[in-house]
């Protein structure tokens, strides 16, 4: 008896042809697999009764079908044993074999016990070991059958072991096939302490992914996917097609355990400062105090340690990957050591001892498996890793989101865009930090690994490859800085270029008004064009830095066999074998080293983004303290009370943070003008005499400002007055609000007043939280609804804009519709409030946003209203409606909060709070308040001149009581509601009594708007879905349009170009199989024919031309070819939307215009032509590998047809979802980040009516939405790669099969040069693949622009041979002849038969009720919407003859949204330079802006922001104002609303300087203020479309029955 046979402890056997010995065998390969069940038996089973018992399992057959096979498994080992210990001589091994497989059996009976019942999936470690045990058991069988005589008929010395060792591998393969088998009933079973209610609705999945219900073997091949490419290969995918996110990836649960985390690092952190406070107190022998602890625990309040909770919630499963990526390594890199032995093994049949035939059959064995398995490991490495960064994601953006819902007003000021960027950007940048980690180190092993091989194979000379890398990475370094130095250019220009868009596109009305088109245009092209010569200089950095780093490998091959020739002695000759190998393992060092440069910035831009998300989620939140809140009601007779409060927006370390910041800039700046000073001393004379010019112009400024300040003692708060106020006390660092006593009784109506920027926003700060507080006390009782000052609209339906997540109640929902003024709304709307409003929806007008905005808060059914001054957006009857039915009846129980700059409401409320420079300087009831004549609200009702009688008409309270009220106007102007209190300029709202106090209209009563439950049913539509089926397939003429751009000699050129690359390659390694040829000569005794230095020149000669070859192509296409497109098509869609009539506008929002020349654009700019170059070489790369497989054996010609269709079925199986899963992907991130924008925008609203729980809710719904879609392209990719893994493995057994076989014939150079190439080719189709996908998905881009290249235009805008006069029009007489028009084409006629006659110098006044066409009049004169019929003509021309450009810029307007872009005050007034700066002057003088204008360090020159940002809104309607200064030669002026925003005495004011200015002109004046009309010539009034009214105003005001006489009643005109 010995513990082994005769052939002892080797590992293969000399007696039988491929096979191991049979010590080996049962020692070590039997013993593998039941060392690792038992090994990992107990902690699983610990684990899975842990879990408990699953309910509704019951025992099936298949499950006693598998006992039944352990128990025969089991006796087959016995009965092994007892015949191994029967015969005479044996080895003690196969007892130990046999033993240990009898106790691994026990043990995985147990397992498949506990993993049945407990477990919902079969076992997967059951399944690799059944796999394994079945494998292994076979060369056991194998090797007794061929020692026993009789082999498997029982008989000879070995008896029936033979027999049943193959008995025990059929029981193997048995139990492998069943623990296949999944649960009938898998779907429905749970355990028994699970609860019936989820966290979170989102986590019921509608479609759940079937990857958890999969087996193992269908898990680690994706195969788990192919019901869903089979669905996305018969149709295209909607969301609802596809799966769910898998339940571990799901936000809301991932956010829960960070959470937990973050709330145990509080605890302990505030356990260790209580620990810290209590033994400093014992120190002093005194307590610690609430107040100290309350300090400490604010100190520590938010401040997340995100390393630790992020990898506490993805960390464990993360660190996982490194098992499959080691297994990978080891997989990947034992492939060269086998090729060069499969080549040895064929090149020996060239010589005099060949090896056996059976080595070459097991070196392709051994390929194939470890080909497969790389890719299995590499799979699951690659997976785990991109779901661990969808769970990194998942947690960043949910602490993203929640803590946007918590920040303090001082951090709301960092912007949206910022905070947006924050969530995308930042985390992209930081997730990917988790598909790098792993590949750092991975990469350096491999880097290692490869290079221990090299060393192998031409020792010393491995360091000249080395070499050759650091000088191509230190040029790499020299040609970064340039590439990063140009991209930023670019990216500057681009940004220019998009603002001037964004200009251009949210102006568009206005700019086509003033005809500024060539303006415009001239100057997006100038900016464009030098966007693309900074794209040009960038790419010609790329072409240097492609050409270097994509000539590496033949650089090092070249150096290293040139120094390996000269340090090689006669046993290391150069052969062919040494040649390829080399070659196979310098091209796998390219990928780790390139790998490690990606990392690096990988991780050097993570750690900013990582950094930057670390210092906001632990910025400032506001303090809930702030406010004590109540829910109990009936707790308090006040609805709020303040006692000594203080309140400012700014904390006191946010404010020494901000000094801090502020003294640092100072500093710098200090530094940087030093060092300017230093040096340009040589021009200090020419500023010397520029300073005091500007000294001059700045002591005139001061005259003027005085002389101004002096004749106008009764205009003392001019715009620009209070603006700086404003600005002062809003910005204030310090308190803004002092010494605050305030008690608002409940059920009780209060009004805050005082004039604009005095602090009574800030109030509602302080009332709802938002502000801090410095001292006092704020206690508030029962539940909040807030209405802000400027109406925040969600991108959702009206009704649920109303409903704002409550239940829908009919009643109630009707009820406050017609309370709030909204049904004619309703009715007027496409969908009624079905309609989706916001940036996706129509655009609704600013009284009508903000009455959605009020009925919101209605609905709510709360117990305390605040409204910050909403009433100021709608007009006078509708403000009148809404105070009447919605505040003192519908919510008359209620308490309410109404803040107003007007005082039209002040008799009819319980107690009026009159706020002056952040104080209250009255608090009481109006009777008592107005006794005061020194008060401040007297002092504001005498400037508003309202009466204070309570007094009302019968006729008014008849009208306010109407069922039958119109709305305000559609077509007023949302500006009336733009701004909070504190920075809004001479608003509307500051007005007389007479134009505050407008009519009530009513509707004849067949016009009464009858609302049913019908007309208001919601039918939910899924937006992404139907852009998607927009888009649909691109065509091929698409393509043929794009490369038309490029031009038919430049495709041509760039083909024949590759085509040369081509051949280069082809020949080089051609060439490198002869040099190896020839080097072997010498082994037969014979002289190589060409010298060592021949051949290495030459080599290097032909390395050479192909890189010239791949810097010719890249440079011809990329700084040529793509240029050239990239400015056709921006250009031709340019002029193309410049040309689009009004009505694309109307229907088109202004964000997906945007998109097209942000996204789109720079798709064409960057990416295209980068994807068709990558994809034209890798599909070279590919051709060269398979030319080569068909010159190393002619036989794979007659497989290529068939392998050509299986690449060709999986590319088209795998692009048409793949394709759909990235438009999904791409369309269901923009809602995500809409939902965060709207958020941010509405934040004081949300937080005021606790909502913040919902929202967050509806944002991890989102979140979950685009996890979906990155999840399920992450699978699909992750499944094509394993199956051209295969495809491809199966080429090289193809290959190396033929080889084997036709060992004696094979050309070995060849069959060389193919092992070398196609370790890549998987690589290589996987980049095809993914290459066409993404052209697939670019070329989009081109289908969207060519779409906006081909719009409908609108008439021409010039027309040839003009004959209109150049001093046209003379006198400025307008005639309408029965004229009609419509806004666009399916729509109703604005405008109804129009006749009329204006003559020539009148003034008209324009005025009437909803929708009746007033704005329709100025917009049909200059030609934005065209007749329907009829005919507008202007001093006896027909207008239509006329060219657009020619109109428009005969004709002045100053229309009702302000206009300015950003540029200089010169600009904006003067875009073509037409007037000198005296004219300038003089306008400005005119519209009573000149004071202000000089005030500005670079006056004329001083730049406006974006939208006139940095102007009140009265000083923007100024400006447009002062425009129509400057043209003063005109005869047809067009008022329309031109003053709304400014206050009563400015704009008496600019009425005078327009009537002394343009007293000879024609002037259309569209006006909510009676007053500014009444001295028209004539009034006109119109009536759905119609003139209803066109006469005098006094011959109107004679008659009673009149509309005009209506209007000019209520006004106090009449």
């Amino acid at each position: 008896m010995t513990f082994c046979d005769a052939e002892g402890w080797a590992v293969f056997s000399q007696r039988r042809a491929m096979d191991f010995t049979m010590c080996f065998q049962d020692s070590v390969l039997t013993l593998i697999p039941s060392v690792v069940l038992l090994v990992a038996l107990s902690p699983r089973i610990f684990t899975l009764a842990g879990k408990g018992r699953l309910e509704g399992v019951k025992a099936s057959p298949v499950f006693y079908l598998k006992m039944l096979a352990i128990v025969a498994a089991m006796g087959v080992q016995a009965a092994i044993i007892a015949q191994i210990v029967s015969l005479d001589t044996y080895a003690t091994s196969g007892v130990l074999s046999a033993a240990l497989y009898l106790i691994a059996l026990l043990g995985a009976a147990l397992l498949h016990y506990f993993e049945f019942f407990n477990m919902v999936n079969p076992s997967a470690g059951l399944m690799v070991f059944w796999l394994f045990t079945a494998m292994i058991s076979i060369f056991p069988t194998r090797t007794w059958t061929q020692e026993s005589p009789t082999g498997l008929s029982g008989g000879g010395e070995p008896h029936s072991i033979p027999v049943l060792k193959l008995v025990f591998s059929i029981l193997s393969s048995l139990m492998f096939v069943l623990e296949n088998i999944p649960k009938p009933n898998r779907r429905s079973l749970r355990r028994k302490e699970t609860p019936l209610v989820v966290l979170d609705e989102n986590i019921v999945q509608s479609n759940p992914s079937p990857e958890p219900y999969a087996n193992f073997f269908t898990r680690i091949t994706f195969f788990w996917l192919l019901p869903l490419l089979n669905l996305g290969k018969k149709k295209s995918l909607k969301m609802e097609d596809i799966y769910s996110v898998h339940p571990k990836l799901l936000s809301y649960p991932l956010y829960l355990t960070s959470k937990a985390k973050m709330d145990a690092d509080d605890a302990i952190t505030l356990q260790k400062i209580k620990e810290e406070l209590e033994a400093e107190a014992q120190a002093l022998k005194d307590g610690v105090t609430q107040e100290a602890l309350e300090k400490a625990k604010k100190t520590q309040k938010g401040k997340i340690r995100l390393v630790s909770t992020v990898l506490h919630s993805v960390g464990y499963g993360f660190m996982s990957a490194c098992i499959p990526r080691v297994l990978y390594i080891a997989a990947l890199y034992i492939r060269p050591v086998l090729f060069s032995n499969l080549i040895a093994f064929v090149n020996s049949y060239q010589g005099p001892d060949p090896q056996e035939a059976w080595i070459g059959f097991g070196l392709l064995i051994a390929v194939f498996c470890s080909a497969q398995l790389s890719s299995l490991f590499d799979g699951q490495f690659q997976n785990i890793c991109y779901n661990s960064s969808l769970k990194a994601r998942g947690v960043f953006v949910s602490l993203i989101y929640r803590k946007a819902l918590k920040l303090s007003s001082t951090n709301k000021q960092e912007g949206m865009g910022s905070i947006v960027n924050h969530m995308s950007a930042d985390v992209d940048k930081v997730v990917a930090f988790f598909n790098i980690l792993h590949l750092s180190w991975s990469s350096i092993v491999e880097v290692i690994v490869t290079m221990a091989l090299l060393w192998s194979q031409v020792r010393y000379a491995l360091f000249a490859s080395v070499g050759v890398i650091v000088v191509i990475m230190a040029i790499s370094g020299v040609c970064y800085p340039q590439v990063g130095k140009y991209q930023k250019s670019m990216m500057k220009a681009s940004d220019h270029r998009m603002k001037l868009i964004a200009e251009l596109v949210n102006y568009i009305k206005s700019i086509k008004l003033y005809a500024w088109e060539p303006y415009f245009l001239k100057k997006i092209v100038d900016i464009r064009v030098l966007q693309l010569d900074q794209l040009r200089l960038f790419y010609s950095w790329i072409t240097v830095l492609s050409t270097f780093l994509n000539s590496v490998g033949p650089f090092c091959t070249f150096a290293t066999l040139a120094v390996y020739t000269a340090i090689a002695n006669s046993e290391g000759t150069l052969n062919i074998q040494r040649i390829f190998t080399t070659i196979t393992l310098i091209n796998m060092l390219e990928d780790p080293v390139s790998m490690i440069n990606q990392s690096l910035s990988a991780i050097v831009s993570g750690t900013v983004a990582y950094r930057r998300l670390s210092v906001f989620l632990n910025s400032e939140e506001i303090d809930a303290d702030n406010v004590e809140r109540n829910m109990d009601v009936e707790s308090s007779e006040f609805a709020y009370v303040i006692e000594n409060g203080t309140f400012g927006w700014y904390t006191p370390e946010a404010i020494q943070s901000a000094l801090d910041k502020k003294e640092k800039e100072d500093q710098a700046k200090a530094k940087a003008d030093a060092a300017a000073a230093k040096k340009n001393k040589k021009t200090n004379s020419t500023k010397k005499d520029e300073t005091a010019f500007e000294d001059i112009r700045g002591e005139k400024s001061e005259i003027e400002s005085s002389i101004s300040t002096t004749l106008n003692l009764q205009e003392e708060k001019t715009d620009s007055e209070v603006t700086t106020t404003t600005e002062e006390t809003r910005d204030s660092m310090g308190p803004v609000l002092h010494d605050i006593q305030l008690k608002i009784r409940r059920g009780a109506m209060t009004a805050v007043v005082g004039r604009v920027g005095e602090g009574k926003s800030s109030l509602v700060g302080a009332l709802l939280g938002e502000m801090h507080r410095y001292s006092g006390t704020v206690h508030a009782y029962g539940s909040v609804a807030y209405v802000a000052q400027s109406a925040w609209i969600l991108n959702d339906t009206v009704r649920n804009n109303i409903l704002f997540g409550k239940e829908y109640d009919r009643e109630r929902y009707l009820k406050t519709i017609r309370a709030c003024a909204l049904i004619p709304d309703l009715k007027m709307l496409v969908d009624s409030d079905r309609t989706v409003i916001g940036e996706k929806g129509i655009n609704l007008s600013g009284g009508q946003k903000q009455r959605i905005s009020i009925a919101r808060a209605v609905y709510a059914d709360a117990d305390v209203y605040i409204f910050d001054d909403p009433l100021s957006a709608v007009d006078a009857h509708v403000d009148h409606h809404i105070f009447e039915q919605a505040m003192c009846t519908i919510l008359a129980n209620k308490s309410r909060i109404l803040v107003t700059n007007g005082v039209s409401h002040l008799q009819d409320v319980d107690q009026i709070v009159v706020i002056k420079a952040g104080k209250i300087s009255q608090n009481g009831v109006y009777d008592d308040l107005i006794q005061d004549i020194d008060g401040d609200l007297f002092r504001l009702i005498q400037e508003s001149k309202v009466a204070t009688s309570k007094e009302k008409s019968e006729d008014e309270e008849k009208d306010s009581d109407s069922d039958s009220l119109v709305t305000s106007d559609d077509e007023s102007t949302e500006n009336e509601a733009s701004g909070s209190d504190e920075k809004q300029v001479g608003s509307s709202e500051v007005t007389s009594g007479k134009s505050a106090e407008r009519p009530v209209f009513k509707r004849s009563k067949s016009s009464k708007v009858k609302v049913k439950e019908d007309d208001l049913v919601i039918e939910d539509s899924d937006e992404v879905n139907q852009e998607i089926e927009a888009e649909g397939r691109v065509g091929w003429s698409v393509y043929k349009f794009y490369l038309s751009t490029v031009g038919i000699t430049g495709v041509i050129s760039f083909l024949i170009v590759c085509i040369l690359f081509l051949g280069v390659n082809i020949a080089t390694l051609i060439w490198l199989q002869l040099w190896g040829k020839d080097n072997e000569r010498v082994n037969f005794d014979l002289s190589p024919k060409h010298s060592t230095n021949w051949w290495i020149m030459s080599y290097f000669w032909w390395i050479l031309a192909s890189a010239v070859m791949l810097a010719f192509a890249i440079g011809f296409t990329m700084v040529f070819m793509a240029r050239k497109a990239s400015k056709q098509l921006h250009v031709s869609m340019l002029k193309a939307l410049l040309r689009s009539p009004m009505s694309f506008f109307d229907v088109t929002s202004s964000g997906k215009i945007v998109n097209r020349f942000s996204h789109d654009v720079t798709s064409i700019d960057m990416d295209l032509p980068l994807q068709f170059l990558n994809f034209l070489f890798i599909a070279m790369m590919a051709l060269n590998i398979l030319i080569l497989c068909i010159m190393a054996t002619p036989y794979f010609a007659i497989i290529m047809l068939p392998l050509g269709y299986c690449y060709y079925w999986l590319g088209g199986f795998f692009l048409v979802s793949s394709r759909e899963l990235k438009r999904l992907d791409s369309a269901a991130r923009s809602p995500m980040y809409a939902h965060f924008g709207e958020t941010l925008s509405g934040l004081v609203t949300i937080r005021a009516f606790q909502d913040a729980d919902r929202f967050a809710v509806q944002a991890t719904k989102l979140l979950d939405r685009s996890q979906q879609t990155s999840y399920l392209t992450n699978a699909t990719t992750r499944w094509l790669q394993i199956m051209l893994d295969f495809v491809s493995t199966f080429v090289l057994c193809i290959v190396g099969l033929m080889a084997v076989v036709q060992r004696h014939s094979v050309n070995v150079g060849f069959f060389s040069a193919v092992l070398s190439q196609i370790g890549v080719l998987t690589v290589i189709m996987s980049r095809i693949l993914s290459t066409v996908c993404l052209i697939e998905t670019s070329i989009v881009s081109v289908e969207r622009i060519r779409e906006y290249s081909m719009l409908t235009p609108e008439a021409r805008d010039v027309i040839p041979d003009s004959k209109t006069p150049g001093e046209w029009p003379q006198n400025g007489q307008v005639i309408f002849s029965d004229y009609s028009t419509r806004y666009r084409e399916g729509l109703d006629l604005v405008l109804k038969n129009i006749d009329l006659t204006i003559p020539g110098g009148s003034r008209v006044g324009i005025v009437g009720r909803t929708g009746a066409g007033k704005s329709s009049v100025t917009l049909a004169l200059f030609r934005i919407i065209e007749a329907a019929s009829g005919s507008i003509s202007i001093d006896g021309i027909d207008i239509s003859t006329l060219g657009l450009t020619e109109l428009r810029s005969r004709l002045t307007i100053i229309p009702q949204d302000p206009f300015l872009f950003g540029d200089s005050v010169r600009t904006n007034l003067d875009p073509f330079g037409e007037h000198t700066d005296a004219e300038i002057w003089a306008a400005l003088d005119s519209a009573s802006l000149k004071a202000y204008v000089m005030t500005l360090t670079d006056g004329l020159s001083a730049m406006i922001e974006n939208g006139g940002e940095n102007m009140s809104l009265g000083q923007r309607q100024l400006m447009s104002l002062a425009r129509a200064m400057l043209s003063k030669n005109t005869r047809v002026l067009c008022l329309d609303e031109a003053t709304a925003a400014i206050d009563v005495e400015t704009d008496n004011a600019i009425q005078r300087a327009l009537r002394r200015e343009f007293k000879s002109c024609t002037v259309l004046t569209i006006a909510h203020r009676i007053n500014t009309i009444m001295d028209s010539d004539k009034i006109l009034v119109l009536d759905h479309g119609r003139v209803a009214e066109f006469d005098t105003p006094e011959t109107l005001l004679q008659n009673k029955d009149s509309i005009f006489f209506s209007l000019a009643s209520k006004s106090g005109n009449a």
